[in-house]
């Protein structure tokens, strides 16, 4: 019978106890389903219609009960197996109980039945599927099910399988559940997440790889080498090891994997349980407490180079870690490693540990000492034998003696490790690495400082380190340059020789001479050959030391730069290199470059004979005259070419550069030292004092032009650097083509024909043997000329051996100091220059040769001047050019042409 439905309050009375049962909510609005009561638990089949129901049929409980293939057994009457409820009844209406009639079979059910999931959770024992597992743990939560089937109940027997209907339940009784549940799952997308992250970052890491590994060349020294490849100096602010890892000893590479990471060849590059035990003890104390690195860990915070220790810190080591170890091999990972950590005391790396420490080379290191380093890349402060001896000690002693436990060790001593100590007791534990860092070239290292500066493009060139700069440095001399000059020029302080004397400017006793040629020249450095000693008006007093000396050699055939020292006693406010970066005048020095000029041009020959006599160009237009005159106004009246060049005779220079004219002096000079234009526009003055020496040249440039002399007449560029290579072995300089002091002049350039270059070494011979070079320790072959200049401001001797042409300077950098009267190109350069040769040659650092004999020069018997007439004079032998071959063995000077002569003298 149908039954009308009012609301949804409205009640189901059961037909086996008439009991009242709420109808599901939302009440359906069609179709069959099965209800149990919820105090009998008896099934009935009730068909749903707008607006009401009716029961079709009425089940029993242990009907639904009975066991597969079992027949149904009813209560019910059998007899009106279709028998339907007669009277209709609403849902909130009482009545008797009246007796079901059952039919004998099993009714299928057509549509899903509601059943209370709460009632069904609270029945079961257990579940035997997953999901009842999964309904035992979502109850008391509201969720929502839909065609979902339900396992054998154990409690009251089997049941068939049912289906129910979406529905809304209320489990809102157990709410720390729904907490669980959304807490899995946002762990899960966020660990998703993170991976996500992480991988991508990896990635991108590995791809930059080259780069990242390429910032630990910044602490590596870039290493200056000599010409046979040994260092002679390096350029570094943080200086890390370079070594290989096969040239660290094995009981090192096992002590520091025992002390700091045991399990480094079998991890991924994380320890993850160390690292979930330190992030657990971090999140406690809301700070950074503990740290689980691995060596991979401590390379990729190296890499980083952030000290902070922040969570985003660690995030950044932990994907570098794992990119390292998917891009490196293990042995790389502990290379890279052992070469980087910290050691303390400015040490990076155990290579530079094992140096500042014990001194030692890493073949030498014991077990012991090994150990005792191991200890430090965890606190290389606190472990410090110099600055914590005792709890060094006490953690040496406690890690050897677990290494004993381990049988890695067994016979360390107490004495051994008491040893060690005493010798850490009397150094300073505030001593560094760059406390011990000595430069035996200084100012080549500061050369090769520049030219990286100028490659990098940055001065910051620390940030590009790692470079190899091969040189063409004699290492042997290099390295003891420096003493040698600084103690020459002590000595000659002691000995009286120098006196640095306060020059004070005054033109009441100079000459009418003395003041033309002041006023043509300004005044500033005039040679010294060109005033007597008695016009000069000094104030000399004995003031502060400031004595510098400058030294250069070069090969003639190469134009490589063998040695070089620009000054002493290199420091922050005395880095001036003074080879290159200072011009100074010459004085006589420059004689030989204007004797070949004019042997070169057939002005002159070794035959010809100069009047040594004094000399006046008369001045026009108001000028004085000028007289140039000899040093202590010693005249010797006819002589030699050779003796005139010998005896520094000014009075002949002067004569020569008439001879060759103005036109002849321009190129000339353009050729040995202003081949580019505007360089000679800025510093060429073309007049006759160029003979005496006052155009301002450097010692570089000095030397370079004597090479001609020995190299048969052809410049080669100096250099200095033969190839420079970066940190990936990429070769990114070499001297080819590379002006690399700005010399601005070609790379190879001929200025004299073969033959003159002959000629001028045998002149020069004789110059250096009456240089003052034989009054050092050195007595071997020598050829070269010394100068000195105006107020005796500058020593030369620039002079040539086979194979070597050296140019040495000497003076104060102030030119308002002079030397005083003693203080000669012969006794203060020419000295300097024989004690470095005799070192050179005592080290077997040079090849002891002699000069090869002439093969362009022709050689002719002359008679040789010696005051007395042509017909008694001695014969002798001399070299000529070939196109300039002696005719007249008595043959003298011829005299200028008036025509030069007039030019002069307009001039003054």
């Amino acid at each position: 019978m149908e039954n009308q439905i009012k609301s949804s309050s409205d009640r189901f009375l059961c037909p086996h106890c008439n009991g009242s049962t709420k109808l599901p909510d939302p009440i359906p609005s069609s179709g069959k389903f099965r209800i149990s009561c919820a105090l009998c638990h008896e099934k009935s089949l009730i068909r749903f219609f707008d607006g009401g129901y009716e029961i079709e049929d009425i089940i029993p409980a242990r009907r639904m009960e009975a066991p597969a293939n079992t027949p149904l057994r009813s209560n019910s009457n059998p007899s009106n197996p279709s028998l339907k409820y007669s009277n209709t009844r609403n849902l909130n209406q009482n009545s008797t109980r009246e007796i079901p009639l059952w039919e004998k079979k099993k009714i299928p059910v057509e549509n899903p039945t509601f059943l209370s999931l709460k009632d069904r959770i609270k029945k079961s024992s257990s579940q035997s599927s997953w999901l009842g597992q999964t309904l035992s743990l979502i109850e008391g939560s509201k969720i929502f099910l839909k065609n979902l089937f339900l396992s054998k109940e154990n409690r009251t027997g089997s049941k068939s399988f049912q289906s129910f209907k979406s529905q809304s339940y209320n489990t809102q009784n157990i709410p720390w559940l729904k907490y669980l549940y959304w807490s899995g799952l946002g762990t899960l997308i966020l660990t998703g997440i993170m991976l996500a992250i992480l991988g991508t970052g990896i990635l991108q890491l590995k791809s930059e790889m080259n780069e990242i590994l390429g910032s630990l060349s910044k602490g590596k020294p870039t290493k200056i080498l000599d010409r046979n490849g040994q260092v002679v100096s390096e350029i570094f602010q943080k200086r890390t090891s370079t070594l290989k890892l096969s040239d660290y000893p094995e009981n090192l590479k096992i002590a520091l994997l025992n002390v700091e990471d045991r399990n480094f060849y079998s991890h991924s590059g994380i320890d993850f349980y160390a690292l979930v035990r330190a992030l657990f003890q971090n999140i406690i104390h809301l700070r950074y407490k503990q740290g689980a690195s691995t060596i991979t860990q401590q390379l990729a915070r190296i890499l980083l180079d952030d000290r902070t220790k922040t969570i985003s810190r660690k995030w950044k080591e932990l994907e570098l870690a794992l990119a390292l170890e998917a891009y490196l091999t293990k042995d790389e990972i502990l290379e890279y490693y052992m070469n980087n950590v910290y050691l303390g005391h400015g040490a990076f790396g155990f290579g530079e540990g094992i140096k500042f420490y014990f001194n030692e080379n890493p073949s030498e290191l014991k077990r012991s000492e090994a150990i005792l380093l191991a200890t430090l890349p965890s606190a290389p402060n606190r472990n410090s034998p110099l600055k914590n001896p005792k709890g060094s000690k006490i953690r040496l002693e406690y890690i050897i003696e677990a290494f004993k436990n381990r049988g890695l060790v067994q016979d360390i001593k107490n004495e051994e490790i008491n040893h060690i100590y005493t010798k850490f007791s009397v150094r300073s534990p505030n001593e560094t690495v760059f406390g011990n860092r000595q430069d035996l070239a200084p100012y080549v290292t500061e050369h090769v400082r520049e030219v990286l500066k100028k490659i990098h493009g940055s001065n910051e060139i620390y940030d590009s380190g790692g470079y190899i700069v091969e040189t063409t440095i004699i290492k042997g001399i290099q390295e003891e340059l420096e003493k040698i000059v600084h103690r020459h020029l002590v000595n000659v302080q002691k000995r009286g020789t120098v006196r640095k004397t306060v020059l004070r400017k005054s033109n009441e006793n100079a000459s009418p001479e003395t003041l033309a040629i002041r006023k043509l020249m300004n005044d500033s450095y005039l040679a010294m050959e060109l005033f007597s000693s008695s016009e000069l008006n000094t104030t000399q007093a004995e003031v502060q030391s400031g004595l510098q000396a400058a030294v250069v050699a070069i090969n003639p055939q190469t134009g490589e730069i063998l040695f070089m020292h620009g000054g002493d006693e290199f420091k922050s406010d005395n880095q001036f290199n003074r080879v290159n970066q200072m011009r100074r005048q010459t004085g006589s020095s420059i004689k030989p470059i204007l004797y070949a000029s004019a042997i070169n041009e057939g002005k002159i020959s070794t035959a010809d004979k100069i009047m040594d006599a004094p000399l006046i160009f008369r001045g026009v237009q108001g000028m004085p005259n000028w007289m140039p005159d000899n040093l202590g106004k010693n005249y010797d009246g006819e002589i030699s070419v050779r003796y005139a060049l010998t005896k520094s005779k000014n009075t002949a220079a002067v004569q020569v550069a008439e001879k060759l004219g103005f036109s002849n002096l321009d190129h000339y000079f353009s050729q040995f030292f202003f081949p580019d234009s505007r360089e000679k526009n800025k510093r060429f003055r073309n007049d006759l004092s160029l003979a005496l020496g006052t155009l301002e040249i450097s010692p570089l440039e000095m030397a370079s032009a004597f090479s001609a002399f020995g190299n048969e007449g052809r410049i080669v560029r100096p250099f200095l650097i033969r190839k420079i290579t970066d940190p990936s072995g990429k070769v990114i300089y070499t001297n080819q083509n590379k002006d690399e002091f700005d010399l601005k002049v070609d790379e190879e350039r001929k200025v004299l024909k073969a033959d003159t270059s002959e000629v001028i070494l045998s002149l020069l011979k004789d110059s250096g043997r009456a240089s003052g070079v034989y009054s050092s320790s050195y007595k071997g072959i020598l050829a070269g000329k010394t100068g000195t200049t105006q107020d005796y401001k500058d020593s030369w001797f620039v002079g040539l051996r086979p194979g070597i042409a050296m140019a040495v300077w000497a003076g104060f950098d102030n030119p308002r100091y002079g030397m005083g009267s003693s203080g000669l190109g012969g006794t203060v350069a020419a000295p300097l220059w024989g004690e470095i040769m005799a070192y050179g040659d005592k080290g077997r650092h040079l090849k002891s040769e002699s000069f090869p004999k002439p093969i362009y020069a022709v050689s002719a018997k002359v008679c040789l001047p010696i005051k007395s007439s042509c017909t008694d004079c001695p014969p002798g032998q001399e070299w000529f050019t070939q196109d300039n071959v002696i005719k007249d063995s008595c043959s003298s000077f011829a005299e200028p042409n008036s025509g030069n002569r007039e030019v002069l003298q307009e001039l003054f």
